[in-house]
């Protein structure tokens, strides 16, 4: 039997996990099950794959997730997004995920396909995702669940505080625990944790972490999710945008120091959005491990 995530963390006080995303070509598939297999070797707690704006991998994401945990024996976290999605076409895919042994689930509300502006009107039964988490605890005990929170705020909420009372309510809707989105200012952590348990939130909160790869890239992605990018990132990475080695080096020295402060001063774990790269994540945690030796 596959475990839940929050039972390792009865365990473990700090945990491992790497992000993918289902590939679109065959060719893609087979890269990511190596990917997978190097990054296995470094022993995470669990992985989690990604669903898609709308649900547009959705059938790709159980069949990548139900592959990776039967190859490697890992939990692997299912991302499930509501907005496209009836109640009972929820149940089914939860029917699905049961017949699959697939017990730990990321909650979202869920980003818009890009050439869609507005949901269909006849999957607005669920509105918001504190609603999606009811329905996996109507389950019992079967599912763990995850949810998202936002350290610069979630980019439709009206302040940051209110995005943590939103937060609050996944949380006592059936939510087990918190990944972050990206972020480069570990300050910016670490105040979001002192406002939720200020608001009574004790759960972990483990960050998510972006290696930066590509500066015009990470770029374009914070501004859509409107992540601020500190004035520390632009000076290492705009000179040397166009030297991809230097970009990938300066990348794991920002990641390995970032890191380092993370779990020196309490973060819970490390949750790496890979993209489906076994570098510069796995050279990041080798460092990382080597401070301990």
């Amino acid at each position: 039997m596959i475990r839940k995530i929050s039972d390792i963390f009865k365990e473990k006080e700090k945990t491992l996990g790497f992000e993918f995303f289902p590939p679109k070509t065959p060719k893609g598939l087979l890269k990511l099950y190596e990917t997978a297999h190097l990054l296995k070797d470094l022993q995470p707690d669990y992985c989690s794959v990604t669903y898609g704006a709308g649900g547009n991998t959705k059938d790709k994401t159980m069949e990548v997730v139900d592959e990776l945990q039967k190859r490697f024996g890992l939990p692997v976290m299912h991302h499930l997004t509501c907005n496209r999605h009836s109640i009972s076409e929820i149940k089914q895919i939860l029917n699905r995920m049961q017949e699959r042994n697939i017990r730990n689930v990321l909650a979202l509300y869920g980003d818009l396909p890009q050439d869609e502006s507005i949901c269909l009107e006849d999957k607005k039964e669920i509105k918001y995702c504190y609603e999606l988490c009811k329905i996996l605890k109507s389950r019992g005990d079967y599912f763990c669940v995850a949810v998202a929170g936002f350290p610069y705020g979630h980019i439709n909420s009206p302040d940051r505080d209110t995005d943590i009372e939103y937060l609050k309510i996944k949380l006592e809707s059936g939510g087990d625990f918190v990944i972050t989105q990206l972020f480069f200012d570990n300050a910016v952590y670490f105040e979001y944790i002192e406002k939720l348990r200020r608001a009574k939130i004790q759960t972990r909160v483990i960050p998510g972490i972006l290696p930066i790869v590509n500066y015009e890239k990470m770029l374009k992605f914070c501004a859509d999710c409107e992540v601020v990018v500190p004035k520390e990132v632009h000076e290492i990475f705009k000179p040397i945008t166009q030297d991809e080695e230097a970009t990938r080096k300066a990348g794991v020295d920002f990641a390995v120091k970032q890191c380092r402060e993370l779990l020196n001063k309490g973060a819970p774990g490390l949750h790496f959005f890979t993209l489906n790269k076994a570098d510069p994540v796995r050279e990041i945690i080798i460092q990382l491990r080597e401070d301990k030796s």
